[in-house]
């Protein structure tokens, strides 16, 4: 399995999630996105996001994310 890693460094709510569909979109179904996100709200923006898109979010442990994408 293709595993993908993308640094977000410390880009915030907006800037966050419009980086991290740009890195899914790249990604195939079913496939993993590692995501570095330091920002303070992470923690809340990621899972959220996941669950409003269907996006499994395999592990959370600041700053360190793991995305699956889902399926089509």
């Amino acid at each position: 399995m293709k595993v993908t890693h993308w640094n977000a460094g410390d880009a915030a709510c907006g800037a966050l999630i419009v980086g991290l569909k740009r890195q899914l979109d790249k990604v195939a179904s079913g496939q993993l996105l590692h995501v570095t996100a330091l920002s303070a709200g992470a923690p809340v923006d990621l899972p959220a996001w996941c669950r409003v898109t269907g996006h499994t979010l395999v592990d959370a442990d600041h700053p360190k994310y793991v995305l699956r994408k889902k399926d089509h």
